[in-house]
């Protein structure tokens, strides 16, 4: 875990309002204190009144302290920061112990005919890991990291080991027509030997009920109490809905243009056949926002961002994907304040839910709160202890806050997860074209540009590749590599954030290019936003 800059308990009163807080009751029980003095003795009051008022004054003092430290007031109420209360990392850090019990869930194997219901059989898998991910005490492999094995003959002993946890489920799936068998297998990673194992032969209809008893059944092998609330929610779901949802998040996962183009027509054939899926809802309002951060920040993807996921606020408020949407799409409107109001009550929801973490601190980074940002980054890399990008983005904020030997550590850590990453996918472009940058920023030069390179090979129409390229090469001092990357970017392949290109400290070095102008012009055309805000984040 990547430490964040070293700060005095003063400066956190400062960031948190506590001072401010502090300041305004101060003068607020002065003021009225004056009025007691002058109206009590009219009033003919007792004359331990008085002190009756100033004993109350002082000791609500470090009441209000207190509160001010842990709750915030927005334009929605009053919220609790996860991020300023002390129980928040807890949360995190209690799951992730290892002394407590812990399971991976790899995709199920596909043994359907044609070979054609992966997404089907990843499906599958990934609620029961959901299910599992709400268990008081249990740690669960991320979907990131148990998904690199699925399809892959490797000893389940070994990949538990990797995995670092106690038991494996696997298993494997047939369709024919309407009906189902499912198979299901805890292995015992000490031994190798089978804690449960089961066969289902069912309908398709009845697809929820096998999750929630295989969920059960991992329960009571690892002895802990699994409440249910996630399956049973979906019980009325109609199950062609939730196989059109199901190729969605398949193909959403892949986080490319094309298929996140593929994944929103899934999602919306999935409410074709059911109106009232909030789930469905919640995710095509990702879809455009994914699209409108990474490909196209068009009014259009921005205005039906907000219309999917405020549907989803409507039909599915008690699920954390709902708040998620929302708070990204408020986030892109420039409505910080909502965003985090959402965020909070996402993580209140689901504490372990990485894209709460993730998407909070790109708010926080938005609203010019880097320091903020930084420790919710921090909670993002613990809640998925595999991930990357919440440690390299850490990264450059250390550098924006003059933090260099932070950053350079954090760099570090993020390319050691990097590696860790490309280990199991190597053609996973995303890691490359960050890690290049963390490695440049290393001083490790030649494996920097090799890595960039590669990126740029095997995505070349990829508008978040292009855009680190354009930045990888301004950092270099390649002004000219570094334009045309980002006019490509941006003229032939998608439009970007005109904030974020405009304030993005690694293109400091191109400001002064009549090129930079000409294309800062045409994204105040297409756009029409002010760049005001400093922003420190990467399109990554």
């Amino acid at each position: 875990m990547i430490s964040k800059p070293n700060k005095s308990l003063l400066g956190q009163f400062y960031q948190r309002k506590v001072m401010r807080v502090g300041f305004a009751y101060v003068l607020i029980g002065w003021i009225m204190l004056q009025v007691g003095e002058v109206t009590f003795e009219a009033l003919s009051l007792p004359p331990w009144s008085l002190t009756f008022l100033i004993t109350l004054v002082v000791l609500g003092f470090p009441i209000a302290l207190v509160l001010a430290w842990a709750y915030e007031v927005t334009p929605e109420g009053i919220v609790k920061d996860p991020a300023g209360s002390a129980d928040a990392p807890d949360l995190v850090r209690d799951a992730a112990s290892h002394s407590a019990p812990s399971v991976a869930v790899l995709p199920f194997d596909d043994m359907s005919e044609h070979g054609d219901q992966v997404y089907f059989c990843e499906g599958i898998a990934e609620e029961v890991l959901i299910s599992l991910c709400k268990v008081a005490g249990l740690r669960v492999a991320s979907r990131v990291a148990s998904f690199r094995f699925g399809g892959k003959r490797a000893d389940i002993v070994e990949i538990g080991k990797k995995l670092k946890v106690q038991a494996v489920l696997e298993g494997s799936v047939r369709q024919f027509g309407e009906h189902l068998r499912i198979t299901a297998q805890l292995i015992n990673v000490a031994d190798g030997y089978h804690l449960w194992t089961h066969r289902y032969d069912r309908q398709r209809e009845d697809l929820f009920d096998i999750q929630e008893d295989i969920a059960d059944h991992i329960a009571d092998a690892l002895s802990v109490t699994l409440k249910h609330s996630h399956l049973r929610e979906q019980n009325q779901v109609d199950p062609r809905a939730y196989d059109f949802f199901l190729r969605g998040k398949h193909y959403f996962a892949k986080y490319n243009v094309d298929d996140a183009v593929y994944a929103r027509q899934m999602f919306t054939q999935a409410l074709e056949v059911d109106p009232g899926y909030g789930r469905a809802w919640a995710w095509l309002a990702y879809s455009y926002g994914f699209e409108y951060m990474y490909f196209n920040a068009s009014d259009a993807n921005r205005g039906e961002a907000l219309r999917t996921s405020a549907k989803a606020l409507e039909l599915a408020p008690e699920l954390a994907e709902s708040h998620i949407a929302a708070g990204i799409a408020r986030c892109m409107t420039g409505k910080c304040q909502k965003a985090e109001v959402r965020f909070i009550k996402a993580i209140e929801l689901d504490p372990r839910r990485f894209e709460a973490w993730y998407f909070y601190a790109r708010t926080k980074i938005r609203e010019g709160d880097p320091e903020h940002a930084l420790k919710l980054f921090q909670q993002a890399a613990r809640v998925r202890p595999e991930d990357y990008q919440s440690v390299l983005l850490q990264a450059q904020l250390h550098v924006s806050l003059g933090d260099t030997k932070h950053a350079l550590e954090a760099s570090r850590k993020g390319v050691e997860r990097v590696r860790a990453v490309l280990e199991f996918n190597p053609d996973d472009n995303r890691a490359l074209n960050l890690g290049a940058l963390a490695l440049q920023r290393m001083g490790e030069e030649q494996e920097a540009a090799q890595w960039m390179k590669a990126s740029m090979r095997k995505a070349p129409r990829d508008p978040i590749v292009l855009y680190n390229a354009a930045c990888f090469y301004a950092m270099l001092g390649k002004s000219k590599k570094a334009l045309d990357s980002l006019e490509k970017c941006i003229f032939k392949v998608g439009s970007i954030n005109r904030e974020w290109l405009e304030n993005d400290s690694d293109l400091d070095s191109i400001r002064n290019e009549q090129r930079y102008a000409g294309i800062i012009d045409s994204l105040i055309t297409s756009q029409g936003l002010s760049g005001k805000k400093k922003t420190w984040i990467k399109q990554a």
